[in-house]
């Protein structure tokens, strides 16, 4: 296995202290403990078949694509602050 680039949060509001505690608590710079954490290879296996309109357009490496997307999941449900342009909204039950 290669060395991999450390994986990036994008823009934030966060410290340079608290990235850096949630880069260390995330394995963020450590990306190859990330995916195996997360089962990434795994679950990329089995999401790398194209739909039709992907087909048509092509990819290069199918397995790389869908990794990526993944990966990029995995860190905004772990980290939500790493998608500060993305709103959550919740709901109780009764509303």
């Amino acid at each position: 296995m290669t060395e991999r680039e450390p994986l990036d949060l994008g823009a934030t509001e966060l410290s340079a202290e608290e990235e850096a505690r949630l880069r260390r608590e995330h394995d963020l710079d450590r990306p190859e403990t990330f995916d195996r954490r997360n089962g990434v290879d795994e679950r990329a296996a089995t999401r790398a078949t194209l739909l039709p309109e992907e087909r048509e357009t092509g990819s290069a490496d199918p397995e790389a694509q869908a990794r990526e997307v993944l990966r990029d999941s995995d860190v905004r449900t772990e980290i939500p602050e790493s998608a500060p342009d993305t709103v959550f909204e919740r709901r109780r039950s009764d509303d």
